[in-house]
């Protein structure tokens, strides 16, 4: 009886073990998947949930245990109630949008039952995934693959469509004696046009045939001071505020494809308080725009203690649209009439190259934009 009891206590001991053992692998395994797992009761209330889950959601679930769901995730509504009401353990996915301060991201939600069994649910396992930046360099690649096939067929017929108004002008502008203004007027529109198209043809194919940084030793510091200077030139009416140290900033970078990247933020800042300046002269001025205040972009550059080079761009323009802020950043998507919707898929693809991140958001204040640059130093 004795030994019985031994060996018992003996297996027991060995399966409180493993099932340590298992438990441990399975937090674990949950703490560390990108995917965010909750555990959900019979009655769709919160009993467990990973760190991921916390982070795409932006909330700590650790302390919304024993909550409903929907109080957190509103928008899985519909593809619960539909799991709730089967009567059989089958998967259930869907895409949802979610959005949190102004921004969309979406996610790929699944539920499914916690027990195989056809008897009443015990509970259900919900995860989700965020395919955002997914989705985003899907449909990337798929205009990058469209500017490419636009910039091949536009581009042959623009050199002989200049050409040949050109001839005409040379050839027929001292002939025609009746009305000549209103064919050199003509002429003019043409070849103007042309070069128009041929720049938006040349931004085209900037983006499908990005060239891969060269990677040199520069000081950032000059190649910021000179996209300053040329946006100085271009738009005079603008204050334009600095803040560098006065000490050289190396930065291991692609020199042409920084400036590249600070002439376009810029340009657009410079945009932005074009549009505020014409809304106020339009008397069209609201509490949101904020009141009439000095033209102005600021950039403050700074190597943090970690060694990340970051560089803050504010304005004083009309700052970033409220809907679809998240996809600014994609390529043909704008906000603006005149826009191209190239300059922001542009800096961010240089930004990736180069190991950095692009952040959007609006100014402290919230009247106008701030765009930061951070370099991290290579590992």
């Amino acid at each position: 009886m004795t030994s019985k009891l031994e060996l018992q206590q003996l297996e027991l001991k060995e399966a409180s073990q493993q099932i340590e053992l298992r438990r441990q692998f399975t937090e674990s395994v949950l703490s560390n998947v990108s995917a965010g797992i909750i555990g959900l009761d019979s009655k769709a209330k919160i009993n467990l949930a990973n760190r991921s889950a916390s982070l795409l959601l932006e909330t700590q679930l650790e302390n919304q245990i024993n909550q409903p769901i929907l109080k957190i995730f509103p928008e899985i509504s519909g593809l619960l109630e539909k799991k709730i009401s089967e009567t059989h353990p089958q998967l259930l996915e869907s895409q949802v949008n979610i959005n949190r301060e102004g921004h969309t991201r979406t996610f790929l939600v699944r539920i499914s039952s916690q027990n195989a069994q056809k008897e009443k649910n015990k509970g259900f396992v919900l995860t989700f995934d965020d395919l955002t930046e997914q989705l985003s360099d899907q449909r990337k690649a798929a205009w990058s693959d469209v500017a490419r096939r636009i910039a091949h067929e536009i581009k042959n017929p623009l050199t002989p469509i200049q050409l040949s108004a050109e001839r005409l002008r040379r050839k027929y502008a001292s002939q025609i004696t009746t009305d000549s203004e209103s064919f050199l007027r003509c002429v003019d529109t043409i070849m103007r046009q042309v070069e128009t198209i041929g720049s938006l043809v040349s931004e085209f194919s900037t983006f499908a045939r990005m060239p891969a940084p060269i990677m040199k030793q520069e000081n950032f510091i000059d190649i910021c001071h000179e996209a300053v200077v040329l946006q100085q030139n271009a738009h005079p009416y603008i204050s334009y505020k600095v803040d560098f140290p006065k000490k050289q900033l190396i930065l291991e970078c692609d020199a042409q494809q920084l400036m590249q990247t600070l002439t376009n933020l810029l340009k657009n800042a410079a945009e932005s308080i074009d549009e505020k300046l014409l809304t106020l002269q339009n008397g069209s001025h609201s509490e949101e725009t904020g009141p009439p205040e000095t033209a102005q972009i600021t950039l403050h550059l700074s190597r943090e203690a970690d060694g990340v080079v970051k560089l803050d761009i504010t304005d004083t323009g009309s700052g970033l649209p409220k809907a679809g802020r998240e996809r600014l950043t994609e390529p043909y998507y704008t906000t603006r009439t005149q826009g191209t919707g190239l300059g922001l898929a542009i800096v961010k693809k240089i930004m990736q190259d180069h190991h950095g991140v692009l952040e959007l958001k609006d100014r402290e204040d919230k009247l106008g934009a701030h765009v930061r640059l951070l370099f991290f130093p290579h590992t």
